[in-house]
């Protein structure tokens, strides 16, 4: 993930990682906070995240409640990726949404279109390139229903499309 941007949000609840992909991190991790015998334990747990910081240089730390140690964004699955979620809602942000970057009356916006074109978000940001990068970054791992709700907005479902056509 970008420096100082996460993909989770304090209060979520996730899962952690399969076993396999908990040893892979722990042996190729040289730095801070490197993963315990003891947190190999919790693999393919689910957990709801107390808190989540930042080391300095930006990487994401979380801890949870009830499941020591501080853990890695790497190590942390969206619930809603599951393939027992609903297949509409539980699709891959970056498979669905495409986040760009424009100029609007020369002010710098992040934009994120839906498959049709349509602009669900515009969002102001000075470092509207980075911000963007971000944004594609969390898109990949998480869901799009998680996504919206990370960012603050709806998507269009099919099961209310029926609203749009309210005046």
């Amino acid at each position: 993930m970008p420096d100082y941007h996460s993909a989770f949000d304090g209060g979520e609840h996730v899962g952690i990682a399969d076993l396999d992909t908990l040893r892979a991190f722990q042996k190729s991790w040289e730095w801070h906070h490197p993963l315990s015998d003891e947190q190999l334990s919790y693999a393919g747990k689910r957990g709801q995240i107390r808190s989540v910081s930042y080391y300095h240089g930006g990487t994401t730390l979380y801890e949870f409640s009830g499941i020591p140690g501080f853990w890695h964004e790497s190590c942390l699955r969206d619930l809603t990726l599951s393939k027992d979620y609903d297949k509409e809602a539980g699709v891959a942000a970056a498979d669905y949404y495409t986040i760009t970057t424009d100029r609007r009356a020369s002010l710098p916006v992040v934009v994120v279109r839906d498959p049709a074109g349509r602009e669900m978000l515009v969002a102001f940001q000075f470092a509207f390139e980075h911000v963007a990068e971000s944004m594609r970054a969390v898109a990949r791992v998480r869901s799009r229903i998680a996504f919206e709700g990370k960012y603050g907005f709806c998507g269009i479902y099919e099961a209310n499309k029926r609203f749009l056509d309210v005046a």
